[in-house]
């Protein structure tokens, strides 16, 4: 497997060589909806966010939500922080936040797992404003996007809590973990290594979607930014389970924090389905209620895309190359000389 990731990767580059002025295009294309929606959606609220955990904030936090977290979840009341500010925030601060507690053996290995099963969400920031309000030119049917996206992303958290025993805490003491001005320092620089990071992932994907045309149904599954804000507009619940599952170019940035872990990233990717899953239904629930977003995000001037056209045999193999090269990133214990 490890021989087809380089296989894998030697063919895109020359695909990036032969269609260097799509890829140029597509890349150039990925920056710019990236600066438009992720950097000032994004960037803000994680550096207050990180702010706000490496400054002790986080355990005043978890003495006041952090009871009714534990018992829910059975997990430590220090995690409620973390999770409130990842669907907040939207991924990915729910794992670098997961991440900060780790690191501080604030929680250990098995809690981490558990919390990066769930603790994946898009932000309010993300999905109401640039998806939403930008995109669909709905507020609310970016509110009901989120709220279906937290509420399954919650639903996997208690599903997973009934194999986890309940522990009683002691009450966490006030303390701040770093001055403020260290704190924030820490918090800029973290914050603009994770954007940064999203961008050139991005730009990246962008650029193949660009050479290779991806499905417009494929094209979320690939990049969750460009795939729901490129200009195709979805049913409602389908959107809802792309922005669940988050996309490949999510997964292959929290990849170096989920293996940190060692969860194994084949049921990582077995949660984004099963959240992406409950999402879907949620989002329909929602819709019975307030029906009047329906209209909001549909298009019916527009022919739908069909999985049968010429690209996406393509698109299947761009998809499948890359749960490959996860894989076989995942699996690789030394590097081939």
């Amino acid at each position: 497997m490890k021989y087809f990731g380089i296989i894998f990767l030697t063919a895109a580059g020359g695909f990036l060589l032969c269609f260097s002025g799509e890829a140029r295009q597509g890349a150039a294309e990925g920056l710019a909806l990236a600066q438009n929606t992720v950097v000032p959606s994004l960037l803000p609220l994680l550096i207050i966010m990180l702010l706000i955990m490496k400054s002790g904030g986080g355990k005043l936090g978890a003495r006041l939500i952090g009871n009714p977290f534990s018992r829910i979840f059975r997990l430590p009341a220090i995690a409620a922080p973390a999770v409130l500010f990842g669907m907040l925030g939207g991924y990915p601060t729910g794992a670098l936040l997961t991440k900060e507690l780790f690191e501080r053996d604030d929680i250990d290995a098995a809690q981490a797992r558990a919390l990066l099963a769930f603790n994946f969400c898009g932000g309010c920031g993300f999905i109401i404003t640039a998806v939403g309000a930008a995109t669909l030119g709905s507020v609310k049917s970016g509110v009901i996007l989120w709220l279906s996206n937290v509420l399954s992303a919650l639903l996997v958290g208690v599903l997973g809590s009934f194999k986890r025993e309940y522990r009683l805490e002691p009450a966490l003491e006030l303390c701040a973990e770093e001055n403020a001005g260290d704190a924030l320092i820490s918090a800029v620089d973290s914050a603009m290594r994770s954007v940064l990071n999203i961008t050139a992932f991005i730009v990246l994907f962008s650029a193949f979607t660009g050479v290779f045309s991806a499905n417009p149904y494929v094209s979320p599954l690939l990049e969750i930014t460009s795939g729901i804000c490129g200009g195709r507009r979805f049913p409602l619940p389908l959107a809802s389970a792309y922005l669940a599952f988050g996309g490949l170019c999510i997964h292959l940035q929290l990849l170096p924090i989920i293996g940190s872990v060692k969860l194994k990233y084949p049921l990582f990717l077995f949660f984004r389905v099963l959240c992406a899953a409950f999402s879907f239904f949620i989002t329909k629930c929602l819709l019975l209620i307030f029906p009047s977003a329906v209209a909001a995000f549909s298009d019916s001037a527009s022919s739908p895309a069909r999985l049968s056209s010429v690209n996406a045999p393509l698109s299947a193999l761009m998809v499948f190359g890359c749960f490959v090269f996860i894989l076989d990133l995942k699996g690789r214990k030394s590097p081939i000389c």
